[in-house]
């Protein structure tokens, strides 16, 4: 007989465990309990959906082998947040696990477990990236026992999937995968795309033969007497169009004139205009005191992992910074964190673990001056070496 993971992991958050994962948050436990009841069956309905086919479900475990949840580590939950890293190695681990699960829902599943229990969305995020590998750990260990392949996953997913009802109310409605969240030219239902809808022109009339419409008759007896208002606004037209272009020109020509400065990666604006796309170097840069990755560094991440998929050989040096804010050992700590987050993404995006060395190194070697805002922005970093 079936029985529920998340119940499961749901009894293994109790007592001191409980209360070590709502310190870690700030959070009260019954609020802490609250988020996950949540997160859980959230996570268990993006595991679903993401393994629909044999071959999404393949790729789910190749993913759960690369990242070690198939260890006794995350055989359970007392295990998993006592591992090397505690609760914040699990967070780090499990955040670039949240958009391979949900992708562009991941952030509308965050507000979502925020608004069902009333911790702040930090929290929710956290909580979501430090459960995602003990969920995926949890199906790792049941798959040890009936056979590791894709077809049983699909068949555990599928269990699984009669105890969802049971989570709070608008999970279903969020994971239905036909229910996209960014706009595009077509839509999608299920796994199947439907085309947008294709108008035809209007049929032509013949060459050289008038349309036929109303009032033909009394055009056909004054033939030209409706056209001459047409002759008089010619020469009106064509100023106004000339107007157009030229007030086009000019503003092209004071767009190129007045460039927006370039700004490293992990910030607003623009993004540099040159990164190597062959083994060298990449900068990735992140918040003040903050170890997640922002969106554009996440792109930039892929043209690693392409670095180091195009030369099988080739290993990164993944080396965290910090500005000069905080103790050493604090920066130390965070760097060292920013490092391991960024080598869990270059993992997640097909790169064997074995190939990188994630290391921090505090406050030491700054590229700018830290006396300033600017300064401490651009020396808090990590720099990922590629090499031969």
């Amino acid at each position: 007989m079936a029985t529920s993971l998340v119940s499961q992991l749901m009894n293994e958050f109790r007592g001191d465990t409980l209360n070590a994962v709502a310190s870690t948050l700030g959070e009260s436990a019954v609020r802490t309990q609250s988020a996950l009841g949540g997160a859980l069956p959230a996570l268990m309905g993006g595991i679903d959906t993401k393994a629909s086919t044999i071959d999404d479900a393949a790729s789910l475990l190749d993913l759960m082998k690369r990242n070690n949840l198939d260890s006794a580590t995350f055989g359970d939950v007392s295990s998993a947040i006592r591992a090397p890293g505690g609760i914040n190695g699990l967070i780090n681990l499990g955040r670039p696990l949240l958009e391979t699960l949900f992708g562009r829902r991941a952030g509308p599943v965050t507000d979502w477990v925020s608004s069902v229990s009333g911790i702040n969305r930090t929290s929710s995020s956290s909580l979501l990236g430090m459960a995602a590998p003990i969920v995926l750990g949890a199906i790792a260990k049941r798959l040890g026992s009936s056979g590791w392949s894709a077809s049983n996953l699909m068949s555990l997913l599928g269990e699984q999937r009669s105890f969802l009802g049971e989570a709070p109310a608008g999970l279903a409605a969020l994971l239905r995968p036909d229910v996209e969240v960014h706009e595009d030219r077509g839509r999608y239902v299920g796994a199947s795309r439907v085309e947008p809808v294709r108008h035809e022109p209007a049929v032509q009339a013949a060459p050289h033969e008038p349309l036929r419409a109303y009032g033909e008759m009394r055009r056909r007896a004054s033939p030209w007497l409706w056209a001459l208002p047409l002759l008089f606004l010619i020469p009106f037209l064509g100023y106004m169009l000339t107007r157009g272009n030229e007030a086009r020109r000019a503003a092209d020509a004071a767009r190129v004139a007045v460039q927006e400065p370039v700004r490293p990666v992990g910030t607003s604006g623009a993004e540099p205009s040159a990164t190597p796309t062959e083994p060298g170097t990449y900068m990735l840069q992140f918040q003040n005191g903050k170890s997640s990755l922002t969106p554009d560094s996440r792109a930039r991440l892929q043209e690693v992992a392409n670095a180091l998929k195009a030369d099988p050989n080739a290993k990164a040096e993944v080396n965290g910074y910090t500005d000069s804010t905080g103790s050493d050992a604090a920066n130390l700590k965070l760097s060292q964190a920013r490092a391991a987050a960024a080598a869990n993404r270059i993992v997640i995006l097909g790169i064997d673990k074995s190939r990188l060395t994630p290391q921090g190194f505090g406050a030491q070697n700054p590229v700018a001056d830290n006396d300033s805002a600017q300064g401490r922005q651009q020396n808090r970093r990590v720099v990922i070496t590629v090499t031969d």
